[in-house]
């Protein structure tokens, strides 16, 4: 790798300062599950609130996947490939289709443990220099926002 493009992903990945790209991206990736909550608890309508139930589950499932894939990227650029790490974004979208397999509260619950889990992990990842240093300061408010949402949904569902 040449010497310029290895000192800029050393710097990068010693900055803490979360790009405003992925701030912005971030946190227009949670309208949806906002959307969803807030739509289960105002609305008068079953219909609208059960729709809203299934697309935001749907939605969470979609952003576990992402999660991993986010994971798979960082794993593949390294020489050799580390295979636990690959295990850990691959567990991702498996744990994003058990949740929508289980459904209902436990689905909701299954859900909220994995993104808690993989928070943890990217933590873990950045520490060890695997992902950015800025990484998990984009990823906490997220995840509370997620988890939010997943809570009310369990609370106030009609399902």
């Amino acid at each position: 790798m040449p010497r310029a493009v290895e000192s800029r992903r050393d710097a990068a990945a010693t900055d803490r300062r979360v790009p405003s790209v992925a701030l912005m991206l971030g946190a227009i990736s949670t309208l949806p599950m906002v959307a969803g909550a807030a739509a289960i608890v105002l609305s008068d309508s079953a219909a609208l609130r059960l729709y809203s139930h299934v697309a935001m589950v749907s939605y969470g499932a979609c952003m576990l996947s992402f999660l991993g894939a986010v994971h798979a990227g960082l794993a593949f650029r390294d020489t050799p490939l580390a295979a636990t790490r690959l295990l850990v974004a691959a567990a991702a979208p498996a744990l994003a289709w058990m949740s929508l397999a289980v459904g209902e509260d436990n689905g909701l619950l299954l859900m909220a443990v994995s993104f808690l889990a993989l928070l943890a992990y990217d933590i873990a990842a950045a520490r060890r220099g695997w992902a950015p240093a800025w990484y998990p300061r984009l990823r906490w408010p997220l995840t509370g926002v997620t988890l939010i949402c997943l809570l009310v949904t369990m609370r106030f569902a009609p399902l």
